[in-house]
């Protein structure tokens, strides 16, 4: 970690004579002193001759990357890809022409180290843990190059020994595509000859119980016809691949990596057409779940895109949509914009409740779960009791579960219960939909609420971040996960996180309003807080005390007890069934109080507090 000054100096500036060079050294130096001492640190060490990085000190993200790429394990996979950011000192390339030169021989070296630390454990493809250590170094690789033929190979052999073809053939899709997209090549024969080897034994996956159930489940879902059959998108797309069109080829990729995101769809990718070479309209026989073709075509005369949604089994346009994007905010937005009309669509109909397959049961008891209430969730929980009844290894039904447990402890605590499981069972409930699908936005995000509530802050933080990433165009997904990165204690990019997500909305429904409020509030933005609260979806135990909270904090108590008063109705009418949560205020005092920042846990119970005397001593005690 030691370099001579004058490689230093010739290094970042090399346009200026050596004694001026070495100039602009000593000046940066003393610059880096001073901040140092600002900050009470002492990293950079330098001598007549030398600079020096105190190692004692001195941290990197891509010393930790090493790190965890020695260990070498699933989660160790999962961390490297949090910390993979892009290339190696990426926005610095500009700094100087010597240094830009060096800095590309670096790239490729850090880069070919990484990738050469991830294969040292991906030799041979086991799956004695349901093959979650492969699976989760071959996403690390493609993370760092997407491009990357030998980790598609990976998956595709990990894929193909789990006896699940159908990952395995999307698998050389998405192979194929990223080729194209970056290289504009096909993948090598060896590749494609991996969908035709055939396995000796069929593998058994292990098993996993909770306590008084009976019978093994598989440990992974997959996503295909003989479990779940989901609705059927064909994607083509015509005069967008002709060179200079890159929106449109940005646009249709933003597109189709969205709807894949949801996991709520069977995507299929045609063959890129030419104009004369695209297929003739042909309907296919219905079924529950629907059959959709997604087409993309580039106006050349207008300079627009042209995106067609098209039911195919009655020949119906959905919707027709002419994009200009200089009428837009960015390619992301018109995306999460298609993506939406295509979700609201496909899964909106399926939760008419004459619609009786798997897929269909999850989207009307999902609707139910985003109407926040006690009498919704008791809908749901008897869809989701008959989903588990007749599709175990579904793993939405256990995050779905999880929520409405979660929901009665925080909002309806004063309910009678639908579930019997309470906080006791809720992680292990949140971790076996994680254990069944570690891909989908839904489980990770209540992963990450369930360890709120069991005092791990910082494993919640990673949960969300995941749930971020994993459905980055569903605003609705955003939204909950930048709550819970506020509430776990990283406001700064709950905030970022909520901003896209309002970003991204066509309409916000209210109840994210009181997301909202619950960020403010952890960012001391009280005043926002009371705004956002007021324009949100009802009056919810939660909404309520962080509106009591919010006043309290902002010097306005008086007006936090006239609040109070208000739902005095309110009141008995929460309290009619003789909540258990009677006998132990103190206890959901706090269960509702889930900050995990000590300060402004501090200044939420001081509202709780107030609320507690509202709810079990009656509104006369405040």
């Amino acid at each position: 970690m030691a370099a001579p000054r004058e490689t230093l100096a010739d290094l970042l500036w090399s346009g200026a004579d050596r004694h001026k060079a070495m100039q602009s050294l000593r000046q940066a130096l003393r610059q880096l002193k001073t901040a140092e001492q600002e900050a009470g640190i002492d990293i950079v060490l330098s001598s007549s001759g030398h600079v020096q990085l105190n190692g004692a000190v001195f941290s990197s993200d891509l010393i930790e990357l090493f790190a965890r790429l020695k260990k070498g394990r699933a989660v160790d996979f999962r961390e490297a890809e949090d910390l993979w950011r892009g290339d190696f000192l990426a926005g610095f390339e500009d700094i100087d022409p010597e240094f830009s030169d060096w800095l590309m021989v670096e790239r490729e070296r850090v880069r070919s180290e990484v990738t050469s630390a991830a294969f040292q454990h991906l030799n041979d493809i086991r799956i004695n843990d349901g093959g979650m250590q492969v699976e989760a170094g071959g996403r690390f690789l493609l993370r760092v190059d997407p491009a990357l033929e030998s980790a598609h190979r990976v998956l595709i052999r990990l894929y193909k020994k789990l006896g699940q073809h159908d990952r395995a053939e999307q698998q050389f899709k998405d192979c194929e595509r990223e080729l194209r997209l970056h290289f504009d090549v096909e993948p090598e024969p060896e590749t494609r000859e991996l969908l035709e080897e055939k396995e000796g034994d069929a593998w058994r996956p292990p098993t996993y119980r909770l306590a008084g159930e009976v019978g093994p489940i598989p440990s992974f879902l997959s996503n295909s016809e003989n479990v779940v059959r989901l609705p059927e998108i064909s994607i083509i797309s015509s005069s967008i691949q002709k060179q200079g069109l890159n929106d449109a080829l940005h646009l249709r990729e933003e597109v189709v990596s969205g709807l894949s995101s949801f996991r709520s769809f069977d995507l299929f990718q045609a063959e890129y057409f030419t104009e004369g070479d695209v297929p003739k309209p042909t309907l296919v026989e219905g079924h529950e779940l629907g059959s959709y073709l997604l087409r993309f075509r580039h106006d050349e005369r207008s300079g627009k895109i042209v995106i067609q949604f098209e039911d195919r089994t009655s020949g119906q346009i959905v919707f027709n949509e002419i994009v200009d994007l200089s009428l837009w905010n960015g390619i992301t937005s018109v995306a999460s914009q298609i993506v939406s009309r295509i979700h609201v669509h496909a899964t909106g109909r399926l939760r008419n409740p004459a619609n009786t397959s798997a897929f269909a049961r999850w989207c009307q008891a999902e609707a139910l779960l985003w109407d926040f209430t006690p009498q919704s969730d008791e809908k749901a929980m008897r869809l989701l009791d008959d989903l588990e009844r007749t599709n175990r290894n579904f793993s939405m039904t256990y995050a779905g579960r999880a929520s409405i447990i979660m929901k009665q402890e925080l909002h309806f605590p004063l309910h009678d219960r639908t579930t019997s499981d309470g906080l006791s069972g809720l992680l292990d409930m949140a971790e076996r939909a994680i254990v069944l699908d570690p891909w989908q936005a839904v489980n990770q995000r209540v992963y990450g609420w369930a360890l709120i509530l069991s005092n791990m802050p910082g494993e919640a933080r990673r949960a969300f971040q995941n749930a971020g990433r994993l459905s980055s165009a569903d605003p609705a997904n955003l939204m909950s996960v930048a709550e819970g990165l506020a509430i776990s204690g990283d406001v700064g990019e709950a905030r970022a996180t909520a901003e896209r997500a309002f970003s991204l909305f066509s309409f916000v429904p209210r109840v994210f309003f009181e997301y909202l409020a619950n960020i403010h509030f952890a960012a001391d933005d009280y005043d926002s807080a009371i705004r956002e609260i007021e324009r949100g979806a009802g009056v919810s135990i939660g909404g309520l005390t962080t509106r009591i909270a919010a006043l309290i904090c902002s010097g306005r108590r008086e007006e936090a007890v006239q609040t109070l008063h208000r739902f005095g109705d309110h009141r008995a009418s929460l309290l009619k069934n003789l909540p258990q949560s009677a006998k132990d205020p103190e206890n959901w005092r706090r269960r509702v109080n889930f900050f995990q920042d000590a300060r402004v846990r501090a200044n939420f119970d001081k509202g709780a507090a107030l609320v507690q005397s509202f709810l079990f001593e009656g509104s006369g005690s405040i």
